[in-house]
């Protein structure tokens, strides 16, 4: 009896002893570290696709003659004399300063993809009323593509005649740039004409401000009759006339270039192929 009573305290004390093992085991003195999220692996990146280049705009033309007098030729100091004699379309774009140089330059910047040539037919000196053989001549030379028409500045700075009236010499000087118009059309050469680029009152050479607004006006009306897109020049700003008070300066110029260039580009560019 009394070995049963002791086996079973045995048994108590066993078991007592193995609960508490089993409490120290699961619960232990330290808590386990909470769970990091494990990264995301991002794939390596990959080079961008390289895109194609914007295509190149096409020109309709690509010969342009720009004809006209000393703000054609690119005078922007007292103009050179000339034998005239001598005078033969030159197949460049002429002076660095001019406006059919500096807007070769914007042309080929644009259209890179072609070849687009600058005549240079300006002329320091020329009357309008005088170079209806000069400007046919220059046609057969060149064969142009495109004409830029800007001509008149002598005509209305050279003095009235005795019996001249003012409207008398604006109509003639508006009917013979009618006349190279007519010639340049009947050849299927298309034009584009420019309104005179104003003359600062009081200069040394601007004798014409009276009559620039009514012979603007004019040749206005005449490029609407013959349907010749106009270039309006006459609203160049005044700090980019010269202190001569009739040729632009350089800077005058380049401004000039970049009105011919937004005409040409309005009628004359195309869709890259």
């Amino acid at each position: 009896m009394l070995f049963r009573k002791t086996r079973r305290a045995a048994a108590r004390v066993i078991a007592a002893l193995g609960i508490a093992f089993g409490v120290a085991a699961c619960g232990g003195d330290s808590p386990r570290p909470p769970t990091q999220p494990t990264p995301i692996v991002q794939p390596p990146a990959s080079d961008p696709i390289p895109q194609p280049p914007a295509p190149t705009p096409v020109l309709g033309v690509s010969k342009i003659l720009a004809f006209g007098d000393s703000i054609t030729e690119g005078t922007d100091s007292p103009p050179i004399s000339f034998d005239v004699m001598s005078w033969n379309l030159p197949l460049a774009a002429g002076r660095s300063q001019s406006y059919p140089f500096k807007l070769k330059s914007l042309l080929d910047a644009r259209y890179s993809g072609q070849t687009v040539v600058v005549y240079n037919g300006g002329w320091a000196g020329r009357q309008a009323r005088e170079d209806r053989e000069r400007f046919s001549q220059a046609i057969s030379e060149g064969r142009p593509d495109l004409i830029l028409l800007l001509e008149g500045a002598n005509d209305l700075n050279a003095a009235l005649g005795p019996t001249e009236g003012v409207n008398a010499r604006v109509t003639s000087i508006v009917d013979a740039l009618e006349d190279m118009v007519r010639d340049a059309q009947a050849r299927g050469v298309p034009v584009l004409m420019a309104t005179q680029t104003p003359q600062r009152p009081g200069g040394p050479k601007a004798w014409g401000v009276e009559l620039m607004p009514r012979f603007n006006d004019a040749l206005r009306a005449m490029a609407q009759k013959k349907n010749v897109p106009v270039v309006e020049l006459s609203q160049l700003p005044m700090p980019f006339i010269g202190q001569d008070g009739l040729h632009p300066s350089e800077a005058g110029y380049q401004r000039i270039a970049e009105l011919w260039l937004d005409a040409i580009k309005s009628r004359f560019e195309k869709a890259p192929q």
